[in-house]
């Protein structure tokens, strides 16, 4: 099978510097390819200059993480898309680790361990709430999604599933949002232990351009996105309901975030139509099955 490594860039000029090199190294891959999401640093004259052999594509519009990623997969030649953060590096023998996994036509993910493990999730108090497990594993096992900061995925369910949802731009959920849609739907997720790389080591560019109340804001306005979209089990939302009203009537400063939401409603709605129409695992089974912790 052929691999893609795809990587989203804004104003990583350092981080693409230092990493690219890396990156460049590992083995049994197609192409590469940087998606620039219209940096103002040095980013693009780097690559154009100094990595001739990475595929450059150049946006036009700042947009966010995920059009940014659906750009590339789209580009991609490869069957799988390697999803790779520009402070992101994998070892050079990891897909060696990973390809054995597609050998199963369900599998849509696999991730790289980069020092955590496989990730679950639970709705708690009217809240969907996911996490890494505290335990460590020697052998492959499935998990509820795949970072998309370092992942490998398969397109042709990539494609069959929208790819990332780019209502949840610029950042934050998509990949879990990604991750639940293709487990409801009877696909598979893995987190592989052998597939090593090193992620999260130095600030992102998350944390480096944007304020600490920014961030909580939007990460806050995705986790409605991702209720309303994906939650229909009728208890669930009852219970998620009464929550979010208890949250607004407590807390006046979550308003923002709730009106934020609202103003995409309609989108997701539709949505959330067309995943109930393609499920096959209720949120009940999928949160039974990944929620033990």
């Amino acid at each position: 099978m052929k691999v893609s490594i795809i990587i989203p860039n804004w104003n990583g000029e350092e981080k693409l510097r230092k990493n690219l090199p890396k990156v460049l190294k590992i083995k049994n891959v197609e192409e590469i390819i940087v998606v620039d999401d219209t940096s103002t640093d040095g980013s693009v004259s780097l690559i154009e200059q100094s990595f001739p052999e990475v595929k450059l594509i150049k946006k036009t519009k700042n947009e966010g993480f995920s059009s940014t990623v659906n750009l590339g997969v789209e580009k991609a030649s490869g069957d799988l898309v390697f999803l790779l953060n520009t402070d992101a590096i994998a070892q050079e023998n990891c897909l060696k680790f990973i390809l054995p996994n597609f050998k199963d036509p369900k599998v849509f993910s696999v991730g790289l361990n980069s020092g955590g493990s496989w990730a679950w999730g639970k709705f708690e108090k009217g809240f969907f709430w996911h996490y890494q497990a505290e335990e460590k594993v020697a052998i492959v096992h499935q998990t509820l999604w795949v970072s998309g900061g370092s992942g490998v995925f398969r397109k042709s369910i990539w494609i069959e599933l929208g790819g990332l949802d780019e209502l949840f731009n610029p950042f934050y959920e998509e990949d879990v949002d990604l991750g639940y849609r293709a487990t409801k739907r009877g696909y598979i997720n893995l987190f592989e232990p052998k597939a090593v790389a090193e992620h999260y080591k130095e600030p992102g560019v998350i944390t480096t351009n944007f304020s600490k109340s920014r961030i909580q804001m939007i990460a806050s306005r995705n986790q409605l996105l991702f209720i309303w979209k994906n939650i229909t089990s009728l208890w669930l939302i009852r219970s998620h309901l009464l929550n979010l009203f208890l949250m607004l009537i407590s807390n006046p400063r979550y308003w923002s975030v709730f009106l934020s939401a609202l103003a995409k409603l309609p989108k997701i709605l539709k949505k959330r139509n067309l995943e109930k129409a393609k499920t096959k695992y209720r949120d009940e089974e999928v949160l039974s099955k990944f929620s033990n912790f």
